[in-house]
């Protein structure tokens, strides 16, 4: 609840202070790495050694931005991660490969700074900035469908993944590329593992700007 409230109100400053703004749309790709992607598990009584190795994602959304110099950018967005895990059995070395992709909603909130004054300049321009971005994990797919992996689904997962975000965007005319990273700040599972993911992105995209 207080989460929402700040939200609300950082919106509505942002609103009120200047009635200039950004409609942005965007395509990107991933790369996702769990903080504990080494371990082991254990298949019909054998015990295996577990690897996790990340494979190329994507997302696409919408984002308002709203200010000028300092701005504040919310965000909904459609996200799918893809990893790759290995288990290799501890006697024989014979390996059960599992490639799993995990889509979510995706909700990011940005504070930044354009590091050129928009009134000023509006055809090119430089942003940093940071943030936090909320996942809700809606499904999980797997390539190898067997019990004896221990795969696991949506409701493995917390119901609420937040990172913080951190990253660095070109904007020139009414197109932008920008890169960014996320760092993992609460669990990604239910259950007592407490893998944390951190990920790198890129987007490319449009935008709308008005009042400028």
């Amino acid at each position: 609840m207080k989460a929402r409230v700040l939200f609300v109100v950082l919106l509505s400053a942002a609103f009120s202070a200047s009635a200039q703004f950004d409609v942005r749309g965007y395509g990107g790709v991933n790369v996702v790495q769990l903080s504990t992607d080494q371990g082991t598990s254990l298949i019909d009584g054998v015990l295996h050694n577990r690897s996790v190795s990340s494979r190329p994602g994507y997302q696409f959304g919408v984002a308002v931005l709203f200010g000028e110099r300092f701005y504040i950018q919310p965000g909904f967005q459609w996200t799918t991660v893809s990893t790759k895990v290995v288990n290799e059995n501890d006697v024989t070395g014979a390996e059960l490969t599992d490639e799993t992709t995990i889509s979510m909603i995706s909700v990011p909130l940005r504070v930044g700074f354009r590091l050129i004054d928009p009134e000023v300049e509006n055809i090119f321009n430089i942003r940093v900035w940071g943030g936090f971005d909320g996942h809700h994990v809606t499904s999980v797919d797997h390539s190898v469908n067997n019990p004896n992996t221990g795969d696991i689904d949506d409701g493995d997962y917390s119901n609420l993944i937040v990172n913080a975000d951190f990253g660095l965007g070109i904007d020139v005319l009414f197109f932008f590329i920008e890169s960014g990273y996320q760092l993992g700040i609460s669990p990604v599972y239910t259950g007592g593992d407490q893998a944390k993911a951190n990920s790198f992105y890129a987007n490319l995209g449009v935008r709308l700007s008005f009042g400028y």
